[in-house]
């Protein structure tokens, strides 16, 4: 599986280099303690070694890859940091319907999600999984952004190309090998946006539970009915 290559228009070199770097480590391409060097990344996509600094630098930030004296070591993605990617997002969602949901009017929030659905929908039907996994995240993050709090708003932008890497392989993935389950996808996003409309606790947890179950097994820790 290659990254999607829409994902790399307008990036700059380093960027665009970082984002296939990204995707093939969250896609399990390197083992672990692979070590890539500047003269190595460089040759590979034909440029200086400086936009490969920037990646790598890009990167270290992300806790994707350790730089050390010989080159960059990779950080596998492993089950473990999957668990702690998505504890982070589940935590953010969290606070967001509780913030979002104290509001007089969640009535633009509603429309959106629903248009977003709509969307996800029609990505379905056409088998892109691309598209279906760029408006899953979107759809998500409707929420997180209706909050109108710039520190929340950082935190998921800082995390959004890792939540990107992994919604996309996993949808590109159940595309290939079962797109009947679709509807069952498609139904739990359904039930997330019951939840915001009704302002409901208990409909929030059973939407955390049927969307983010087969990634966190731990749910109840972020998220209490009574």
């Amino acid at each position: 599986m290659k990254v999607p290559e829409k994902w790399l228009y307008q990036q700059n070199t380093g960027e665009k280099i970082a984002t296939v770097l990204r995707f093939n480590i969250i896609n399990g391409h390197y083992l672990e303690h692979t070590v890539l060097t500047e003269n190595q990344i460089a040759q590979q996509f034909n440029v200086s070694r400086s936009p490969v600094r920037d990646a790598f630098k890009i990167l270290n930030q992300e806790h994707m890859i350790r730089l050390e004296r010989m080159g960059a070591e990779i950080e596998p993605f492993t089950q473990t940091k999957q668990q702690e990617l998505t504890d982070i997002r589940l935590m953010i969602e969290s606070f967001a319907f509780t913030k979002v949901t104290s509001n007089d009017d969640i009535s633009l929030l509603l429309q959106d999600m629903y248009q977003t659905l709509e969307m996800m929908r029609v990505c379905v039907q056409f088998k892109d999984a691309v598209g279906f996994a760029e408006y899953d995240l979107q759809f998500h993050e409707h929420l997180v952004y209706a909050c109108h709090h710039d520190a929340l708003m950082n935190i998921w932008q800082s995390l959004r190309q890792k939540l990107l890497c992994t919604v996309y392989i996993s949808m590109a993935t159940r595309m290939e090998s079962d797109i009947d389950d679709f509807k069952r996808i498609l139904d739990n996003h359904r039930l997330y946006i019951e939840a915001v409309r009704d302002r409901d606790n208990t409909k929030m947890y059973q939407a955390f539970k049927a969307n983010f179950s087969d990634l966190n097994d731990n749910i109840g820790a972020f998220w209490r009915t009574q």
